[in-house]
This record gives C-alpha cells, structure tokens and sequence, in this order.
C-alpha cells in the first residue's frame, strides 16, 4: 500500500528532506533559477539522485502550493509521510545516539509538550 504524500515548500525545508536518508522523496518541483542557487550552495551533494525532478515556472509553483501567498522560494517537493515513531522508541533511540533528552512543558497548556535533543 502506498503511503500518503504531502508538500513540503521552501529552500530550506526542501533541501534538509532530500539529505534525511529516511524521507522518501517522490518528486521535486524546481524553477531553473533555484535549481543554479542549489547546485552552487551544495556543490559535494547531489541532491536530487534518484529523484523525479519537474522544471516550473514560478506560476506554476504557486498553483501547485494552492495559494499566492506560500513562499516556496522556486522549490517544492513531494514527499511520503515518514513512520510513526512512538515516544518509548523515540527515547530508546536518542540513547543509542547518546543525546540528552528535554522536555518541558509550554506556558500554562498541560498537554502540550516540546522535546529537544
């Protein structure tokens, strides 16, 4: 079965996708400026191996986004959704990695939670 896909938009958010090894990445969308800027800023990575690359305008970046308003910055990917990780694996995995796990609670919402390692 396949999984659910979604967007992920911007240089940035794009870029950091395509080097996790575990994102499966099933198309990017990339206007030609972008795809320069990209090539020079990571010139030792090739960051679209094995990836499904579609040259846009930056009109048809906006549609594909569904609003004028999203930055997309000439880049857009496709991606799978990446596996569920439940907290007990999500702590037996940053001991492996041996990083300090935080966690706090935010302001006055007790059901809210951020995490760092």
């Amino acid at each position: 079965m396949k999984k659910t896909t979604f967007l992920i938009v911007g240089k940035h958010a794009v870029v950091e996708a395509l080097k996790n090894p575990k994102r499966k990445i099933e198309k990017v969308f990339v206007t030609e400026d972008a795809q320069k800027t990209l090539n020079r800023e990571n010139q030792s990575l090739n960051l679209f191996k094995g990836v499904s690359v579609f040259y846009k305008s930056r009109r048809e970046l906006d549609n594909i986004c569904g609003r004028d308003e999203i930055a997309h910055q000439g880049l857009v990917a496709e991606a799978e959704q990446l596996e569920d990780l439940s907290l007990k694996d999500f702590v037996k995995e940053t001991k492996q990695k041996k990083y300090k796990l935080f966690s706090f609670r935010r302001g006055n919402r007790p059901k809210e939670y951020w995490i760092y390692y």
